[in-house]
């Protein structure tokens, strides 16, 4: 697109920068030649000499010809004549910065519609800050009804690990508050869907009422008690070659495992993959499966599977999909073994499980059995 800009000071330059680093074809209007010299020589854009509000250096600037006018002057009566210029000499859009509530009115009647109010954005912005110290960023929408915000999500909070529907579905979350990205570490942008899974360290991006910004930030920041484990340490106490892990330990086990949902006959890994995970069942079946499609085991609600290939190195020995809809916790290898391998008793307790697994996968000919999940133990 074609752009005007009016004014060349902090907000002029910075916008311009923007604007030609996506490509756009920018024109920047500014009175002071030492201004205008430097925006030439530090971002390439073309810029105009002169008075934003003459008509003569509008025509010269290329008014008639843009798709959009905006009037960052530094003063509002500056931009309302600019803005006025423009509706009457070119159909583009006039976007101008109001510093003063005053000239509300004045810019309505000229035909300005879209206004970035500074004060109410910096004003919103600091009282965000500080009342909720968590959100990294925000900014007001809605005249200040919204607020679009940025909240990393802590390794310690109950959040993480869960995907975006489980987390709306929390009672205390506000139900119009929108999932509107993931951003991970290294920068990439994810948009979600309710399958999506709120990781550590990751960023999420969200728009809220004001009203509600504190009951969002809560939910999505609260922690376990000290004393008390999250539903999946819970569930990985219940494992018997992890009984010897401290609360401490599990919750480091449990926090860096993934969420993942299956749908009925659903591939969840095939033999021969690399074993660089293990899973827990949460809810529904999986089917261990040899060559042939034929059952080896069907793992229940409590139960694991996966284990020894990440423990051995060794590929996948089986196939496992899922049996019915289920949903699983999958433990990564540098989670599960920074923690339980660095304790002797759960290496050794691991060795007879291995033990005992790889003896009964290595009885091909016994009918299909169904491995009791631990919650029915």
């Amino acid at each position: 697109m074609k752009i005007v800009i009016a004014g060349g000071g902090r907000v002029g330059g910075t916008l311009a920068a923007r604007l030609v680093s996506e490509q756009h074809q920018v024109t920047v209007v500014e009175r002071d030649p030492l201004i205008c010299h430097k925006l030439f020589e530090e971002i390439g854009v073309v810029t105009v000499c002169g008075d934003a509000t003459d008509p003569r250096v509008l025509e010269t600037a290329g008014i008639t010809q843009a798709d959009v006018a905006a009037g960052v002057l530094a003063r509002d009566a500056e931009n309302l004549a600019f803005a006025t210029l423009v509706r009457a000499v070119s159909p583009a859009r006039v976007m101008v910065r109001m510093l003063d509530s005053r000239y509300r009115e004045p810019y309505r009647l000229a035909g300005v519609r879209e206004l970035v109010e500074e004060a109410e954005v910096v004003v919103a912005k600091m009282t965000t800050a500080i009342d909720f110290p968590e959100v990294a960023g925000s900014l007001p929408l809605a005249a200040g009804d919204a607020i679009l915000f940025e909240l990393k999500v802590s390794p310690q909070a109950l959040v993480a690990g869960r995907t975006v529907a489980q987390v709306r579905s929390l009672p205390g979350f506000p139900r119009e508050c929108v999932f509107i990205g993931i951003l991970d570490p290294e920068g990439r942008i994810t948009l979600p869907d309710g399958n999506t899974q709120l990781r550590a360290e990751h960023t999420l991006i969200l728009v809220a009422r004001r009203a509600e910004l504190a009951r969002a930030v809560e939910c999505l920041t609260e922690e376990p008690p000290q004393d008390s484990e999250t539903p999946l340490a819970e569930l990985l106490r219940k494992l018997d070659f992890l009984a010897p892990l401290s609360g401490e330990e599990l919750r480091k086990v449990a926090h860096g495992a993934e969420y993942l949902r299956k749908q009925a006959g659903e591939p969840i890994f095939k033999k021969g993959d690399a074993g660089e995970t293990f899973y827990v069942v949460v809810s529904g079946q999986v089917n261990l499966k040899a060559d042939g499609g034929r059952v080896v085991e069907t793992v229940g609600p409590g139960g694991f599977f996966g284990e020894i290939a990440l423990l051995t190195g060794e590929p996948r020995a089986t196939h496992a999909s899922a049996a019915t809809a289920c949903e699983l916790a999958s433990v990564g290898r540098e989670d599960f073994r920074g923690v339980v391998m660095a304790n002797p008793a759960i290496a050794l307790e691991m060795s007879r499980i291995l033990g005992q697994r790889l003896s009964r996968m290595a009885k091909q000919d016994t009918p299909p059995q169904k491995r009791k999940g631990l919650f029915s133990r």
